[in-house]
């Protein structure tokens, strides 16, 4: 959710060159940034380079995304947890806000586990599974038929192996506990005004692993309600400064010829650079914005613009399921739900005094978008060892951008 000063300092340091620059290069004018994408993403970097450029006030920032706003189509949506609860208090948005659950709980990247339990055995097991439509089938599914025809599939396959075998981070596990940790230092920051006064229905205080043991600083919410606040709390202190178009989509990015930057040797060399993006509106009508930097903040449709750039982006849409239940227990904890398959996470609402959950889990790489019963009957089954008389509300599939080695982007 946001930036980590431990585990994600190449991020954090883009950011901060970013905003570095456009102090540098705005001294005399003011220098417009373009970020492609309102999801949380998105409007976390947009508040991070605002931020860092207020004193300056010489940073303008425009964020582009087809519908900022509320990912219902309402038009009026919900400002407030109160007011969801008498709007859609269950609905399990298949969208591309995390599942619609803010729970800063990935602490092991996928890297760190074994090679063949976490990807050859599943491979292995799927091949049979997808064959015989088997319930029981493993948490991680490829649905090779498709995968195979799929070049980006390749390259994300080779991207892994090369962070597995090779690179083969050794701190990598440590440095997703600190992103965790970090992400909950901000979320309890008293000195974070904004943060402080958005009502997303945070409710869980720690994570209970499979072993029973309860992990503390960690949390869960309303994802869709959170950036809903951050996009006001932006819009109302950076009035002057921050741009939101909505309603409209990124057709293609433009680039241009005439960059010329320097290696580390000092040595100029020809660069295309990216100079302007084309968006269509809802009418289909298209225009074309200029700025001077980019942000893309778009999920899985990341990937495709910057092929077209030739930016290597080694992401791929991995379909999850989100289901949403309701339970006599009253538990305070995100609940790690049996043989890795995902968490149960209480939300700070009650349906006839019973306490609502968001279940989320499984890995299936699979260009099929609609929900599986089977992997919605496996979710619910898992999460009755812990809670008892489970009722289910609603449930839906997602597809999320999966990076190769499962850290942030």
């Amino acid at each position: 959710m946001y930036l980590s000063s431990a585990a994600s300092e190449a991020v954090a340091s883009a950011l901060h060159k970013i905003a570095s620059r456009s102090l540098t290069s705005s001294s005399a004018a003011t220098s417009h940034i373009i970020i492609l994408g309102g999801g949380i993403a998105g409007l976390s970097t947009a508040r991070y380079l605002l931020g860092h450029t207020q004193q300056h006030r010489s940073v303008n920032i425009t964020l582009i995304d087809r519908n900022v706003v509320d990912n219902n189509n309402n038009n009026t949506p919900s400002s407030t947890y109160k007011e969801q609860q008498t709007e859609y208090p269950h609905f399990s948005t298949p969208s591309r806000r995390n599942g619609n659950v803010l729970c800063p709980s990935l602490t092991i990247p996928w890297t760190t586990r074994s090679l063949f339990n976490e990807a050859i055995k599943p491979a292995i097991k799927s091949v049979f599974a997808f064959n015989n439509n088997q319930a029981d089938r493993p948490a991680i599914t490829f649905d090779w038929k498709s995968l195979m025809s799929d070049r980006s599939m390749y390259s994300f396959a080779t991207h892994y192996l090369l962070q597995k075998m090779i690179y083969k981070p050794p701190k990598q596990h440590q440095c997703n506990k600190s992103i965790l940790q970090y992400n909950m230092d901000c979320l309890d920051d008293p000195s974070d005004a904004l943060v402080q006064s958005i009502d997303y229905g945070r409710f869980a205080q720690g994570t209970q692993l499979v072993d029973g043991k309860v992990v503390e600083g960690d949390s869960s919410g309303d994802v869709g309600l959170f950036c809903r606040g951050l996009l006001r709390g932006l819009q109302c202190e950076y009035d002057d400064r921050f741009v939101v178009r909505s309603e409209e989509s990124v057709d293609s990015l433009v680039l241009t010829g005439d960059h010329h930057a320097s290696n580390d040797n000092g040595q100029q060399h020809h660069q295309d650079s990216l100079s302007a993006v084309v968006i269509v509106d809802r009418n289909g009508i298209q225009s074309t914005i200029h700025a001077d930097q980019f942000v893309i903040a778009m999920g899985n449709e990341s990937r495709p613009l910057c092929d077209k750039i030739h930016v290597p982006c080694p992401i791929y849409p991995v379909k999850g399921h989100l289901v949403t239940i309701s339970s006599s227990i009253d538990c305070i904890y995100n609940i790690t739900l049996p043989n890795g398959i995902g968490y149960a996470a209480p939300m700070d609402h009650k349906v006839n005094g019973r306490r609502l959950y968001r279940l989320s889990g499984f890995v299936d790489f699979t260009p099929n978008k609609e929900p599986d019963q089977h992997r919605i009957d496996a979710l619910v089954n898992a999460a009755k060892i812990h809670l008892d008389d489970v009722e289910v509300i609603d449930a839906s599939a997602c597809h999320r951008p999966f990076s190769a080695d499962d850290r942030p982007i």
